[in-house]
């Protein structure tokens, strides 16, 4: 004979699932953020520290790569490279990459692109608009553990930097780029000649 189940008991059984499911998410979410944190204390001690650096230039013969790559070694451990890199028309980008102990641990990405607006201005020409974006992407073990990416709109002739300032970071999903600058962080301590460094792009 089957017994009805009283309304307190299934309020339980939901409680109970809750109370789980919380403390799942809390555990799993702890180790996130004491790994997030020590990226970040790693992030500024790299960019207070004196460390010394070299630069290696490229530019493609037959296409509209170029760019810097330098790499920034506190003694002989290389702890940062910053790429920056035009695309021609396709654009290009700002990207640091950062390390521990030879372990890519977190990117910061900047970029800027231009669009249409879809509107005409009062001399007939198509209204443009620019648009700024940094993302930042936090690695820990070799895997992606928080994406977030900022997007702003910068109306002809005005300093991004204060709008982007003011924007709020925004949790992000970008396998392709996740996956990109991941290759790129691991490539780029081992570049030693221009046409290596044009090799990313092709």
């Amino acid at each position: 004979m089957r017994h009805p189940v009283s309304p307190f008991s299934f309020a339980r059984a939901i409680f109970v699932s809750f109370f789980l499911g919380f403390f799942a998410a809390a555990a799993q979410a702890g180790p996130v953020e004491d790994a997030v944190s020590q990226i970040r204390v790693r992030y500024h001690e790299i960019e207070s520290a004196a460390l010394r650096s070299e630069v290696l230039t490229f530019e493609a013969t037959d296409g509209p790569e170029s760019g810097t790559l330098t790499r920034y070694y506190r003694g002989p451990e290389l702890v940062k490279a910053a790429l920056s890199y035009s695309l021609g028309d396709h654009g290009g980008a700002d990207e640091s990459f950062y390390y521990i102990q030879g372990q890519l641990c977190f990117v910061f990405a900047a970029s800027s692109s231009w669009r249409f607006t879809g509107r005409t201005m009062a001399n007939g020409e198509e209204e443009t608009i620019d648009e700024s974006v940094e993302q930042r992407i936090y690695f820990h073990e070799g895997k992606v553990i928080r994406d977030l990416r900022k997007v702003v709109p910068v109306p002809s002739g005005q300093n991004p930097a204060p709008l982007l300032k003011a924007a709020d970071n925004q949790p992000f999903t970008d396998p392709d780029t996740e996956a990109r600058v991941w290759r790129w962080g691991m490539g780029l301590p081992g570049l030693g000649s221009a046409q290596q460094a044009l090799a990313l792009f092709r």
